[in-house]
């Protein structure tokens, strides 16, 4: 091929007429810190968070699934940057401050949801933000929300709820069936049924028999209860709300352990795709896979590694169906769960799931630990795998961790995706790419940055 002048390849990159966007060095514009040009109208954006999936997840799942010369379809994104993921609260973030932050672009309080920091958790309600997802569909984009754990659930919730405590999950529920979005896919049947708890939960009083499913359907959504129903439906005539499970969805692993009568991430992924790319219109998607963090906090290494391996099935199929010269693909987790690590020496032929010996002839050690180990736990508690899936941990339950988080790129946009960002500048890379322009760098270091948008 010809050497081509710095002049042809300078319009390549502002024209953006070749893939070479997608994968290769970042356009000259940025070195710049203003803004670049506006770029054509159209553009969609897909946000894929693995709930709690922290570096070490990806690394024992490409380890665990490959061996470790193997890969993942997220290695195969160009362009990465460290996520800080603190929330309002402090250094450590829970789901629903972090999933604002995502779909909000502001840092708010520990379990509040698409309020600003001057709310009290439980309490008293913040000023309210506007969601990335509301925000598009105002705007007249296709919007749809895709997860693994229930829809009522702090990350998706995040995207179309504004409460002061995430575990209202009733209220939630009618926030759902009025959101105005194309589709919401998961589980969380419970929260919509007419069967009221006895005693108050959550702001749910026993006087609310409310039949929400039935409501949603007069509202014009159409309900699917399987991945069969799922698949029968296929145009946005009405938006289609999926409820596959009365709780979160059933754990991926391997069909002779958990069958699975409701669809997969990688089917709703590829249902959700499909749809919105018939529709003929630009639209933002959010794809969590939700059960990575269950897993997490159960310190349950094999079911974490099934569910990372199943959310990263799903970012293959859609790097497989969309167009990224138009599509912006960012992944990211919200925070890190259990402090996962990767221990000792182990050989290849060994795996990550034995263990290693010890040094001094002390007794061997799991290759994979969580932070609160090394001790004892009460017993498998229901993993999939049975007593071989827990490692040792001093907690019931692992707690989530502080540390920085990964962010992919791929698509249009995507070089932006680079240093060390604030996890608010992943609002800003949606927001600006939807708007058709990019962002300034200024922009994405501090959690100042949504603001004025």
């Amino acid at each position: 091929m010809p050497r081509l002048s710095p002049l042809t390849t300078l319009q390549i990159v502002l024209l953006s007429t070749l893939p070479v966007l997608t994968a290769g060095a970042a356009p000259a514009e940025a070195a710049a810190d203003g803004g670049a040009a506006a770029r054509p109208a159209g553009r969609s954006a897909v946000l894929f968070i693995g709930d709690g999936m922290g570096p070490a997840y990806v690394t024992a799942t490409r380890v665990a699934k490959g061996g470790s010369a193997g890969r993942l379809h997220l290695d195969d994104f160009p362009y990465t940057a460290l996520v800080r993921t603190w929330s309002a609260t402090g250094p450590v973030t829970d789901s629903a401050a972090a999933a604002t932050a995502y779909a909000c672009g502001r840092k708010t309080v520990n379990g509040v949801l698409c309020e600003d920091a001057t709310a009290v958790y439980g309490k008293r309600d913040g000023g309210r933000l506007e969601s990335i997802a509301r925000w598009a569909k105002r705007r007249g984009l296709r919007v749809g929300l895709v997860t693994t754990a229930r829809v009522t659930h702090a990350t998706p919730a995040a995207f179309y709820a504004v409460e002061d405590n995430r575990d209202q999950e009733r209220a939630i529920a009618r926030a759902a069936i009025d959101s105005g979005l194309d589709f919401i896919l998961g589980g969380g049947r419970r929260f919509f049924a007419a069967e009221a708890p006895r005693v108050a939960t959550d702001g749910w009083q026993p006087s609310d028999r409310d039949d929400l499913v039935a409501a949603a359907r007069t509202r014009g959504w159409r309900v699917v209860m399987t991945g069969e129903e799922l698949r029968k439906v296929t145009a946005l005539s009405r938006p289609v709300l999926g409820l596959f499970d009365a709780d979160h969805l059933p754990y991926e692993a391997p069909a002779p352990i958990a069958p699975r009568p409701a669809p997969t991430l990688r089917d709703m992924t590829r249902w959700a795709i499909s749809v919105l790319r018939r529709s003929g219109r630009p639209f933002f998607l959010m794809v969590e896979g939700g059960r990575i963090d269950h897993a997490g906090h159960e310190s349950w290494a094999r079911t974490l590694v099934d569910e990372t391996a199943a959310f990263d099935d799903a970012i293959g199929e859609a790097t497989r169906l969309l167009d990224p010269k138009s599509t912006m693909i960012l992944v990211t987790a919200d925070h890190e769960t259990g402090g996962l690590a990767i221990n000792g020496y182990p050989e290849e032929k060994d795996g990550l799931f034995g263990t290693v010996p010890s040094d001094e002839g002390a007794a061997p050690h799991p290759v994979l630990t969580f932070a609160g180990g090394p001790g004892t736990r009460e017993g498998p508690r229901g993993a999939p795998y049975g007593a071989d899936d827990p490692r040792p941990t001093l907690f019931v339950d692992s707690a989530h961790t502080g540390v920085d988080v990964i962010l992919y790129g791929w698509g249009a946009g995507a070089w932006q995706v680079r240093g060390t960002l604030d996890n608010t500048a992943v609002y800003v890379l949606l927001y600006d790419h939807l708007s058709g322009r990019a962002s300034k760098r200024s922009e994405l270091a501090g959690p100042r940055a949504a603001a004025g948008r």
